[in-house]
């Protein structure tokens, strides 16, 4: 069996790939792939899947698979999250899936979710180096959901999955452009009264956030995105930053803005006020940026399981 495998994270916002090689039992990054489809577009309000979305999400996961199998990947891991959770017809883009790219999508919950976004990060050595971690808090600011979990070198302490994310917290609350500062109170509200849901760590975590919102606003203040940004410090007082500029611009003023994916443009005033949020509540100054996110995190359990067997 190669040692070469893929997974793909089929997420609200965008669909993402990670092929890697199994090296001493832990994935070695061989390339990445990334395109906005916006599976999530107007779940919130519908309860169902749009059929556009879903055609762009498909025609993304076929081409990601073909890539990982010509690179020489024997195996391609597949995972959804909270559009694919809420939407009524997800079914019918898991089908869809299996019978178009061979690939069968597991459907995980918010908890799941969180082991392997947390286990993404605590695992990466190219993250961490030799840095002991004692106090770890990780967060996934995705499109429909946030996920935060809280931890140490030996195990979880506790996660939650929250109903805000990006794509939902837009479409709820932001009909502006630029957004009005009532919409943006609105969005802040919202993740606040979402984030009180999660216990507040006694003592000030370490933080680390993957998800587009976290490597987009550090690719902003690196002002290209194919900069280095596995790993990169974002502040907090960047994030505030990051929040006025956002606030202040139109949508085609965003979309010009260097590092910042265009696609991504519409939605990232809120993600960034989510973050903001967050940092807020648990008294975190700053937070390291990890590009990686759950598909490392199935990478890394899938050879672990092989090794096993």
């Amino acid at each position: 069996m190669s040692n070469i495998l893929a997974a793909i994270d089929i997420g609200t916002n965008s669909t993402k790939m990670t092929v890697a090689e199994a090296v001493d039992g832990v994935p070695q990054i061989r390339f990445e792939r990334s395109e906005v489809t916006r599976l999530g577009k107007g779940v919130d309000a519908s309860g169902k899947l749009n059929p556009d979305a879903v055609q762009r999400t498909l025609d993304a996961v076929v081409r990601f698979a073909e890539e990982a199998r010509s690179a020489g990947a024997s195996t391609v891991i597949a995972a959804g999250t909270s559009a694919l959770r809420d939407a009524a017809n997800g079914r019918d883009l898991l089908d869809a899936v299996k019978q178009k790219a061979g690939v069968e999508v597991q459907i995980i919950a918010g908890n799941r979710e969180a082991e392997l976004a947390y286990a993404a990060v605590q695992l990466d050595r190219d993250l961490w180096g030799r840095e002991e971690i004692t106090n770890l808090l990780v967060f996934d600011i995705g499109g429909g959901s946030t996920e935060l979990i809280l931890g140490d070198a030996q195990a979880i302490d506790r996660y939650r999955s929250l109903d805000i994310g990006a794509v939902r917290l837009t479409e709820r609350f932001i009909k502006s452009d630029p957004p009005s500062k009532d919409e943006i109170a609105a969005v802040e509200n919202a993740a606040h009264e979402a984030l009180s849901q999660f216990e507040r760590p006694s003592v000030t975590p370490m933080v680390a956030g993957i998800g587009g919102t976290a490597v987009n606003i550090s690719a902003v203040f690196a002002g290209r995105r194919d900069a280095p940004i596995h790993g990169s410090t974002v502040t907090r007082a960047q994030v505030v930053d990051a929040c006025a500029r956002f606030e202040s611009m139109s949508l085609a003023q965003r979309r010009e803005i260097p590092g910042l994916e265009p696609d991504r443009a519409d939605v990232i005033a809120a993600g960034a006020v989510i973050l903001y949020q967050l940092l807020a509540y648990v008294g975190a100054d700053s937070f390291r940026v990890s590009t990686r996110g759950l598909r490392y995190g199935l990478l890394a359990e899938h050879i672990r399981g092989r090794e096993k067997s």
